[in-house]
């Protein structure tokens, strides 16, 4: 079998968010206005994450549903979550994530085609408004 095969379908079953449901976060009892992040729920006792588990971000799931207002910190929500939340009056803030490592080289060949395109856009704006 080939090696590099076996190493990917090692991974593929892996997570790669901290999942929580509103249920949890409900009966966590957090008061109104309180911030909920991976920390706070971390203090909580709600999530204990260990091992591969404590480098993953947070996502919120929709099961259950809340009642408080809460200011929620995550770097994902699920569309039935962000549904219930919005509905009872949360603010979400969605956390930006890692940037990707690349290389110098192509650094410079990524602004090199941006710059590239930028010249040719303003060339097809220049040519339509002249005619």
């Amino acid at each position: 079998m080939n090696m590099l095969a076996d190493f990917r379908r090692m991974h593929a079953g892996l997570p790669k968010y901290v999942p929580v449901n509103l249920r949890d976060i409900e009966v966590a009892g957090f008061n109104e206005g309180e911030e909920v992040s991976l920390e706070s729920l971390k203090a909580k006792g709600i999530i204990n994450p260990s091992g591969r588990e404590r480098r993953l971000p947070l996502k919120i799931l929709g099961e259950g549903v809340i009642s408080t207002k809460l200011h929620i910190k995550a770097r994902a929500f699920s569309d039935s979550a962000k549904e219930k939340l919005e509905a009872a009056g949360c603010s979400v803030t969605v956390l930006p994530g890692r940037k990707k490592y690349l290389k110098e080289s192509v650094k410079k060949n990524l602004a090199r085609a941006e710059e590239y395109f930028a010249k040719k856009r303003a060339a097809a704006t220049n040519e339509t408004e002249s005619a």
